[in-house]
């Protein structure tokens, strides 16, 4: 698809996300005559999705792409934005975006430390009440990752409630954590 999009000169623009519909795969996978969809570990996953991000991004650099990354993976996030800022892709850039579910890894929006900002948008699912239920559900159980994210973003919010705290009490935005360390 790069090569096709570049040959015609338009901007590539995709969603890469990480997300797998487990009840609907095995299906997938039949009608298409092959064994799975699905890598054969987590470790399988988070490579091909890094690597995908990073082919991207380089599209990016040279104005071929546009992209959105949509992932609840911590490090996969913090790894795609520091191989934007190697390529000089600027917060501001409009060829990347990245995004999760809301009201899951809340954590990725709480997170202050300069070393891990990132710009991002909380999708809203938007369905009628008995399709977005079940997604909801379905996506709660399958995303794994989220569980093990929980004790990560419970420190992320209570950093950023003793942000907001400070702010209030001293009149002052405190994202500079090491002056009241």
């Amino acid at each position: 698809m790069a090569r096709a999009a570049n040959g015609e000169r338009v901007c590539l623009a995709l969603k890469v996300f990480r997300g797998v519909y487990l009840a609907r795969e095995p299906c997938l996978a039949t009608s298409l005559c092959v064994s799975s969809l699905i890598h054969s570990s987590i470790q399988d996953t988070h490579d091909c999705y890094n690597g995908r991000a990073t082919f991207l991004l380089d599209h990016v650099r040279r104005g071929a792409a546009a992209v959105t990354l949509a992932t609840h993976n911590v490090d996969s996030r913090q790894l795609a934005a520091a191989r934007a800022r190697e390529l000089g892709i600027g917060r501001g850039d409009r060829g990347l975006q990245f995004a999760r579910l809301t009201g899951m890894a809340g954590g990725l929006s709480l997170d202050r430390a300069p070393q891990h900002r990132v710009p991002g948008e909380q999708v809203l699912a938007v369905r009628p009440v008995e399709h977005i239920i079940p997604y909801l559900i379905r996506r709660a159980k399958e995303n794994m990752g989220l569980l093990s994210s929980s004790s990560f973003d419970k420190q992320l919010l209570r950093k950023e409630l003793v942000r907001r705290f400070k702010v209030a009490m001293l009149g002052c935005n405190c994202y500079m954590n090491w002056l009241f360390d």
